[in-house]
């Protein structure tokens, strides 16, 4: 065996350009098999961190509050690893302050440990004793006279409505008073960056939790974490049945899952399958199969033409006494040789080439609004795991060759060389000859008896062309989907107002005024429902499978023959309102009838048909002007409310008056804002926050939105609270959709410029070892008469096939990926062909080309300079 091992040395130390060929090809391929499993493991690492900094260091909740009493229950089960806990509401009443009370909760220790709230800590520290609390920022910013370190002496109590209790969580009502309890004394130690909107009456607050002084009647909100988290869809309802919490309408008990968290560890409800789970696991395992088969075919065809080359060599040692076993390991011998040299150069590729595209894609994405940038995190569990699987990469790879040159038989594989060449009926190739001439039919002829040895190099340079105009294409396609599915908007920008209190007249006519403003709609809106039948169903509806067909997601209830349908009630201002009316050609007027609920019916949903890839809109009723229709406050069934009011329809269309938000499968009824209050003033107060709220939609161009922006920023910030105010611009958007692709492309180019340069490379060395080897060839073509520019042209040719030869064979792969995008997305060919990217793939298919030329002439000097008669007379070995 030790012969066998110093024979394997010497023949890769006499081959150096093949070695050093197969090398780099071993390098890359351990470089990108580490960058992937690096990758993966630092998405994971980023999106675990963020995860736990956004939701918390939790697995379980007790969604419903338990008393004190029952607190054992959780924290003296076994099952328990942790608990976060937070106490009962407490209300403060503040004096001559903005708002008029702390809204407070304590939380223990492993609460502020544990879960994210301490990461908004932006001033001072976290509480660590009882009567130590932090406040919300906002009530500094109201209230400037204090400061971290005062002591308040604060009235502890109830918010009452005459004899009703309001919960602690109530928006404000009017008429609502306060009774005190008893006082208590607080410091406040520190500024947490939370903030509610302002139709809550009170600064929010946390303290510190002592467990000792949780009293039995105490409501408490407990977080836990598991000894066997993979048991908590089995535990945590056990525990909530020992605590007293009882199972809803749906057999359940009101339970939480950190869902997403969970999910990133691989843990999910076993009754329902979770597709997230499956489809990363799916996709990690998919990627790295797909780039270990890549380079098992590449590397292989590099083993293969090493064994081939000294089959001859191999034969011989297996006539002298070597066994098959023995000329199997030479190959593989090899193989773990090269393997073993590249180890750490690959290793520190890998991790030099993913810091550099964590960096680059840091830096696109870093302009984004609450992007947590992702570095690459060390794991020797992820530098053991790609060890492996680069060593099974390139074991297998050297093993097919190595068990085919095994059962060659000695006297098979001495009398074979590797010049040999078999005779065939050569075919002719008129077309080539009658384009090219002689040259050609000679270039295509040497192509084709040269195709095993070009195999690794057209391999590479085929996977790095469909990954490039592969990417392109699909990027394409999933755009025009975007704007074909998506309807363009009729406004570039949107104020969202969470208040309860109506917003100031004054600021709504300086944002509207603003001379970039071209359109504006100012709209409220709340959900409702309807109970429809399938005789309502309009016809083409019905013929489509009516609301039968229609998935639960869409939130369509039936119940007793009867469909309960969302029904978007929309208020619009007595402006927007009539420029509505006149756009879809009703009487504005005859909506304000006192006494009468009449109304514009938005019937329109977006249907795909079975055999269509066409989106179209389609009424869902069969309904006309003057029909009547019966709204429920009522949209899920444990709302407590009956409320319900009779509604006209003055007309019908299926022209929105501004984006609505609007779920598939329901209707919109919009009415003046005056209509629209009376109606909701009815609502039950828990959904004050939702029915006040006002959007405001305008439309400015791209080229004002920066500038309007700000200046909307500055208008409401001097009417209103930054809590209260969230502003919406499509600009925004679309520059984050092409920093994303951007930040995408990065990746995907990186990973292409591995493949290509593994296919450059090798082309350099297989087209400088196939010219050299062919000397003798060349130097008789030119002693019968082929001349210098001949012998260009037959090399050109040559060249020519071997560049087109990846671009070729990669055409059909893109074309499926394209067929199978294409039918996912609903588009047509014909559709697509208008956005293909021809020009960028085009530009990658020239620079492949180049470069094969480039070899081609470089490695071809020798062969034209070298004597017609000495070459003839050298035997190439």
């Amino acid at each position: 065996m030790k012969i066998m091992n110093e024979y394997t040395y010497n023949h890769m130390k006499k081959n150096k350009r093949h070695t050093i060929s197969i090398l780099v090809a071993i390098t890359i391929a351990s470089a990108l098999l580490c960058s992937l499993c690096i990758f993966i493991h630092s998405i994971w690492e980023t999106k675990v961190s963020t995860t736990i900094e956004n939701t918390g260091y939790w697995q379980g909740e007790l969604f419903d509050s338990i008393s004190g009493d029952k607190l054992k229950y959780v924290t003296e089960n076994p099952k328990v690893k942790t608990t976060m806990i937070k106490g009962q509401w407490v209300t403060a009443k503040l004096s001559n302050t903005k708002l008029p009370y702390l809204s407070m909760r304590d939380a223990n220790t492993n609460f502020w440990l544990d879960m994210g709230l301490k990461n908004n800590l932006t001033k001072g520290r976290l509480p660590k004793k009882s009567g130590e609390i932090v406040v919300s920022k906002l009530f500094f910013a109201d209230n400037p006279s204090y400061n971290i370190g005062d002591k308040l002496t604060l009235p502890i109590g109830n918010r009452m409505l005459g004899s009703e209790l309001i919960n602690h969580q109530s928006t404000k009502q009017s008429g609502e008073k306060f009774l005190a309890t008893e006082t208590k004394i607080y410091t406040i130690v520190g500024e947490l960056d939370i903030s509610d909107s302002s139709a809550y009456p009170g600064y929010i607050a946390m303290g510190y939790l002592d467990p000792l002084q949780i009293k039995p009647k105490d409501e408490l909100t407990v977080y836990m974490r598991f000894v066997k988290p993979r048991t908590i869809y089995e535990t945590l309802p056990q525990i909530a049945k020992a605590t007293g919490l009882t199972k809803n309408e749906y057999g359940e008990y009101a339970v939480k899952y950190n869902t997403p968290l969970l999910t990133l560890y691989g843990m999910s409800d076993k009754s329902v399958a979770n597709t997230q789970i499956i489809t990363m696991i799916a996709m990690a395992i998919t990627i790295i199969l797909l780039v270990m088969g890549s380079f098992i075919l590449i590397i292989y065809n590099a083993f293969s033409l090493s064994a081939n080359s000294r089959i001859k060599e191999l034969s011989i040692l297996k006539s002298l006494g070597a066994t098959p076993r023995q000329i199997k390991f030479s190959v593989l011998y090899e193989g773990l040789l090269l393997w073993i040299i590249q180890l750490p150069i690959g290793i520190m590729v890998g991790y030099l080439f993913s810091n550099i595209v964590f960096s680059k894609v840091n830096k696109i994405l870093s302009v984004t609004e609450d992007y947590r940038n992702a570095y690459v995190s060390f794991s020797w569990v992820v530098v053991g795991f790609s060890i492996i699987i680069s060593l099974i990469t390139i074991l297998v790879s050297a093993y097919i060759p190595a068990r085919k040159i095994m059962k060659v038989s000695a006297i098979a594989g001495i009398r074979q060389n590797n010049t040999r060449i078999k005779f065939k009926k050569q075919k002719s190739h008129l077309i080539i000859n009658k384009i090219f001439g002689i040259e050609g039919e000679l270039a295509i002829s040497q192509f084709s008896a040269n195709k095993k040895a070009l195999r690794t190099a057209v391999l590479s340079l085929s996977m790095c062309f469909i990954l490039i105009a592969g990417y392109m294409s699909i990027i394409a396609i999933y755009n025009l989907a975007k704007s074909k599915n998506v309807e363009i908007p009729n406004h570039d920008m949107n104020i969202s107002l969470k208040t309860v209190d109506k917003p100031s007249d004054k600021m709504i006519n300086e944002v509207i005024s603003l001379p970039e403003v071209r359109d504006s709609v100012i709209k409220r809106k709340v959900r409702t429902s309807t109970y429809v039948t399938s005789k309502q169903e309009s016809d083409v509806f019905a013929k489509y499978g009516g609301f039968a067909k229609v998935p639960s997601k869409h939130n369509v209830l039936s119940e007793n023959g009867k469909y309960r349908i969302i029904v978007t009630l929309v208020g619009l201002s007595d402006k927007s309102f009539k420029k509505y009316c006149e756009k879809i050609g009703a009487d504005d007027e005859s909506y304000y009838k006192n006494g009468v609920t009449k109304g514009v019916l938005l019937d329109s949903t977006n249907y795909v048909s079975e055999n269509s890839k066409v989106v179209q809109k389609i009424p869902l009723l069969n309904i006309k002007q003057g029909d009547k229709l019966v709204i429920n406050e009522k949209i899920e069934n444990d709302m407590n409310t009956n409320y319900k009011f009779n509604a006209e329809v003055g007309h019908v269309t299926e022209i929105l008056p501004s984006e609505l938000g609007m779920g598939g499968y329901s209707l919109a009824y919009i009415v003046p804002m005056k209509s629209y209050q009376q109606l909701v003033s009815n609502f039950m107060p828990e959904r004050m926050l939702e029915s006040s709220s006002m959007s405001i939609d305008l439309l400015v161009g791209d080229k004002a939105s920066q500038r309007v922006k700000k200046e909307l920023i500055r208008i409401c910030s001097s009417y209103l609270g930054s809590e209260d105010v969230t502003i919406w611009s499509l600009l925004v958007e679309k520059n984050n959709d092409k920093l994303v692709q951007k930040a995408v492309s990065i990746g995907v180019f990186a990973v292409a410029l591995m493949f290509g340069l593994i296919g450059i490379i090798n082309a350099f060395s297989t087209i400088s070892n196939n010219l050299r080897l062919r000397k003798r060839e060349f130097a008789m073509l030119r002693a019968v008469g082929l001349t210098p520019k001949g012998l260009n042209k037959m090399l050109m040719i040559e060249g020519l096939f071997f560049a087109l030869t990846p671009i070729i064979v990669s055409i059909p792969i893109v074309l499926f990926i394209c067929w199978f995008m294409l039918r996912i997305a609903l588009i047509t060919w014909f559709e697509f062909i208008s956005i293909f990217p021809a020009v960028p793939i085009l530009v990658y298919a020239i620079l492949i080309i180049a470069s094969i030329f480039l070899a081609y002439g470089i490695s071809s000097t020798g062969v034209k300079k070298s004597n017609v008669i000495e070459s003839i007379k050298d035997e190439i070995v």
